[in-house]
């Protein structure tokens, strides 16, 4: 077997917004790799911070022209990067387009991890919130967990349906400021930190205090929806998910830290 430590220290841009970010970095940090990191936030930065990285890219990446920049950076002040990872979230489709196209025209080795899906529960796979319509919602209390910027279309679409609608929405400030600015009445949504709240008892109290006969949630792999699923499945409600995007089909993608390694150390030896 090859160690990829025999060349000297090759260097890799991670583009991360899940937690298989920080633990695919201090994983690659052991095999000895130098790592840059992208966040979109300070808030997003902390947990890499205790890490002997090159970099922390603090802010969203919008346009191909900052990637770009990125990476011929690196190659002038460097040898340049060896691989670009995205392991942004699976819903993130815009700045994965972005990042692979950027890549295919720089000739610049790039992976994209994308979690596997597994089909785990009864679920109703939905292919857009309207859809949701084709269900019977009339006096029904909805709870919504899909991410701010998916909350304003579901609960438009969940409302005009005849269901009552609350929202589980994190705790940083962009989520917390578009929630406010929706229509959704203060006292049905709260607010909550992922780490806290991870054995989902918190989410279970809120289903029985706002007496919740449905769950929508998005198909994005992970533990947050695995526990959305042991949360219905153990209490008798619904659960819908909203399908993940496949735009990407193009992309060869891998949904493991070993298949990383390998196609890593494939990369590694061209």
């Amino acid at each position: 077997m090859i160690d990829i430590r025999e060349k000297c220290q090759p260097h890799l841009w991670l583009l991360t917004g899940t937690v298989e970010g920080h633990i695919f970095a201090k994983s690659l940090l052991k095999e000895g790799w130098k790592i840059t990191v992208s966040v979109v936030s300070d808030r997003a930065s902390i947990p890499y911070e205790k890490l002997n990285l090159e970099e922390i890219l603090v802010g969203a990446l919008t346009t191909e022209e900052e990637i770009q920049d990125v990476i011929l950076k690196a190659r002038v002040n460097e040898s340049g990067f060896d691989c670009v990872i995205d392991l942004t979230h699976p819903f993130a489709i815009n700045i994965t387009g972005a990042i692979s196209k950027v890549c295919r025209e720089l000739g610049q080795p790039f992976i994209r991890y994308e979690r596997a899906i597994d089909n785990i529960s009864n679920a109703f796979l939905i292919k857009k919130f309207t859809d949701l319509g084709n269900y019977e919602l009339t006096n029904k209390s909805i709870l919504l967990a899909v991410g701010v910027r998916h909350l304003k279309e579901a609960l438009t679409v969940v409302r005009n349906s005849g269901a009552e609608v609350y929202a589980r929405v994190l705790a940083n400030p962009e989520s917390i400021k578009m929630t406010l600015s929706s229509s959704i009445p203060e006292e049905n949504f709260a607010v909550l930190n992922p780490s806290v709240s991870s054995d989902g008892k918190i989410e279970k109290a809120l289903i029985r205090k706002w007496n919740i006969d449905g769950v929508v949630c998005r198909q994005s792999g992970g533990k947050n929806e695995i526990l959305w699923h042991q949360i219905c499945s153990s209490m008798s409600i619904n659960l819908w998910l909203l399908e993940r995007p496949c735009k990407f089909k193009y992309i060869n993608s891998i949904d493991s830290y070993e298949k990383l390694i390998k196609r890593l150390k494939s990369i590694n030896m061209e």
